[in-house]
């Protein structure tokens, strides 16, 4: 650590922040993204600003699950945000301090501090007691979904909460935000679907559409949300296979755990899941291929053999590994049981 002074001094301030949330008992101090934000918003981030971790965030995460998945610090596209935050609120329009951060930061940062003076489009707000801010009734958060602003929109499909009084309302402004030229309105809204478990037709109909999506989150989330609900289609059936060999890992995720939930599957499903697994073979991909196991042992009477059969003459190793998956996925059906 001594060759990295700039590294030490902002594990400290992290540690320090990390441990005032703590102590005043903060709900999310657990988070180590969270305690990043803090980290600039109390205006002690200059160090932090010039350290890149990554290059490129894990696409592989689901942005609408930070709090159940969160990352391990914020890429350089919160960080910027973060910074903008922090200036908007503190009424600085060309803060000097943004001169000193590193290019890909301030370019953002700058036009984030822009729109937020621009549009004032942040749940959040310095003249609102924070407090206030959460203690919403499910009519008024059902109000604030109907904003334009769509950090509002954002937080307030996220605080819906099951309610039979409001289960109509609710799902007549989900359909509305499911329908949104905004990708992070539909983003989150499909979560909120999921969270209702709201799985009547229109509602599943929207998902369908959403499905054949050009953004591969928005299709990603939409084929899982359907697959939650048990609102799987022939032709999302379809869209869930071809999937699979999708080049994202998050949609060939998708793909696979759509299909995963289905008792059985017909014969071009089960040849797309099979070119699926082995490219995870081939790509030692652990992951998926644990999914690819109990998947086979469930639709298959005999999947052992299914194996065998498709990895003849192939590397040899890859038949092992598959056998393996299979056998953990036999051994935590005994432990359930």
């Amino acid at each position: 650590m001594e060759n990295e002074p700039e590294l030490t001094a902002a594990t400290v301030i992290h540690h320090c922040l990390s441990d005032l949330l703590f102590q005043k008992k903060f709900p999310y101090a657990h988070f180590p993204e969270v305690v990043d934000l803090a980290v600039v918003g109390t205006g002690l981030g200059a160090l932090q600003n010039g350290l890149s971790f990554v290059k490129q965030s894990n696409s592989f995460w689901d942005s609408t699950y930070w709090d159940v998945f969160p990352r391990p610090f914020l890429d350089t596209n919160a960080l910027a945000y973060a910074n903008a935050v922090a200036a908007w609120v503190r009424d600085e329009k060309d803060p000097a301090w943004a001169s000193e951060l590193p290019s890909e930061v301030k370019r953002p940062m700058k036009k984030s501090l822009k729109y937020l003076f621009k549009t004032d489009d942040s749940f959040f707000h310095p003249s609102t007691a924070s407090s206030q801010l959460l203690a919403q009734t499910q009519n008024q958060w059902i109000d604030l979904a109907k904003e334009p602003s769509i950090s509002k929109q954002v937080i307030a499909v996220r605080s819906l909460e099951s309610d039979d009084q409001f289960n109509e309302q609710q799902e007549a402004v989900l359909l509305d935000k499911l329908r949104s030229p905004d990708r992070v309105v539909i983003l989150h809204s499909i979560s909120a679907v999921e969270n209702l478990k709201l799985n009547g037709q229109k509602v599943a109909d929207e998902l369908r559409l959403l499905a054949e999506n050009r953004d591969d989150e928005i299709r990603a989330k939409a084929v899982m949300a359907l697959a939650k609900l048990d609102q799987l289609d022939d032709l999302t059936i379809g869209l869930a296979a071809k999937m699979v060999s999708d080049r994202v890992k998050y949609v060939s995720f998708a793909g696979v755990f759509a299909l995963s939930s289905l008792e059985t599957v017909r014969e071009p499903v089960l040849r797309a899941v099979d070119g699926g697994l082995l490219r995870s073979l081939q790509s030692c991909d652990y992951e998926f291929i644990g999914i690819y196991a109990a998947a086979f042992t469930r639709w298959l009477d005999d999947p052992r053999s299914h194996v065998q059969e498709l990895l003849e003459g192939d590397e040899p190793e890859y038949l092992q590994i598959m056998l393996d998956a299979l056998d953990n996925v036999a051994e935590k059906k005994v432990a359930l049981g």
